[in-house]
């Protein structure tokens, strides 16, 4: 058995639940399409946004970029104080 370089599923968990979130949507038939609600904006809007996630997505894994759960770590690190 190989061991795994990278934990796909945990370090990009945040961008991972993204793309989970508009897929639940889009399955639920949540697009202005069909719900007249601007907010769930039209099916080739979501389709774009979902294609720009994993697009994104796979950069980050191809080029050992951080990912959306490191960088707010990073960030919330600077104001710890002690």
């Amino acid at each position: 058995m190989m061991d795994k370089k990278v934990d796909v599923k945990n370090k990009y968990a945040g961008e991972l639940m993204k793309i989970n979130n508009k897929l639940n949507q889009l399955e639920k038939g949540r697009i202005y399409d069909l719900t007249n609600a601007q907010m769930d904006g039209y099916l080739s809007t979501n389709i774009e946004q979902l294609r720009e996630m994993i697009e994104d997505l796979i950069y980050k894994i191809e080029y050992d970029e951080e990912s959306i759960s490191e960088k707010l770590k990073k960030s919330f690190d600077r104001f710890h104080l002690e």
